[in-house]
């Protein structure tokens, strides 16, 4: 079995993506992991065992320890991460993890053989969805206006960039193992855009295969009925339309992000105003 990484910024298109592998037969899929939240618990826990087993030689007969190391660390935490995807069937060709906080890099260089998705999605629909994202799982009464800051506007279009240099980084470093998909392409051209995704990981992607993919990770399914531009706040599959931030933001606000990332987004394909 060889492992996948689906990675993104939030409110990117991910989960559309995740459940859609996770729905082919010869591959599984797993929600969001958390892995990097026990990042620094990991090197806790290499700390205290240096420190117990020196304290124990120093009791005994001093023959002298070999300690762990911060590799080691990064080790057990990749071994944390191989024990998830290896509970995925046996049978299958692929296990893969959607997690937007884990390293491509590290990911392809710590299990071999391994490949990384990345979903991109135009950052002014990106801060209008996580901005909705945010108001919706607040725990406390959100004071938060309904239309995106200024602000949060500026950081997403800021971070969208250092994401397509991330993501340029591995294509150039790791060859033939990464493969970019565009959300706008999967909600235009569902068919041709999961058909090379498929084709990435050399699995079945027949006419009815990939019918049977839509049907299942269908918008209107997922949400209850709703067709995209239909919007439920209260809902994760919010709206699920791709160019919402024509009517959405200022005009002030769009030349906004294209000062920052404009050409950017124009050669990913983007209109910039």
């Amino acid at each position: 079995m060889k492992y996948f990484l689906i990675t993104a910024m939030p409110k990117s298109g991910t989960t559309w993506v995740q459940r859609i592998c996770r729905a082919h037969p010869q591959m599984h899929c797993r929600a969001e992991d958390q892995f990097t939240k026990f990042w620094s618990n990991i090197n806790e826990l290499v700390n205290q065992y240096n420190n117990l087993v020196d304290l124990r030689d120093q009791q005994r007969d001093r023959q002298g320890i070999e300690s762990l190391t911060r590799n080691d660390g990064v080790k057990l935490f990749y071994a944390m991460i191989r024990i998830t995807l290896d509970k995925a069937p046996g049978q299958l060709d692929w296990s893969g993890i959607k997690d937007l906080t884990l390293s491509a890099k590290g990911f392809l260089r710590m299990l071999p053989d391994s490949r990384v998705v990345n979903v991109i999605r135009d950052p002014r629909d990106i801060a209008i969805s996580a901005w909705a994202h945010g108001r919706r799982i607040a725990t406390e009464q959100r004071t938060d206006p309904e239309r995106v800051s200024d602000e949060f506007l500026v950081d997403t279009a800021r971070h969208w960039q250092t994401q397509l240099r991330l993501a340029e980084t591995v294509r150039t470093e790791s060859p033939g193992r990464s493969f970019d998909i565009r959300y706008e392409d999967l909600a235009l051209s569902f068919t041709s855009a999961v058909g090379e995704l498929l084709g990435f990981f050399d699995v079945a992607r027949d006419p009815p295969t990939i019918e049977a993919l839509r049907l299942e990770t269908d918008f209107n399914r997922l949400s209850g009925g709703r067709t995209p531009g239909q919007t439920d706040a209260s809902s994760y599959f919010r709206k699920g339309l791709a160019g919402d931030w024509r009517t959405t933001l200022s005009t002030p606000q769009i030349a906004l992000v294209d000062e920052i990332c404009g050409a950017d987004l124009q050669a990913q394909g983007y209109d910039r105003k």
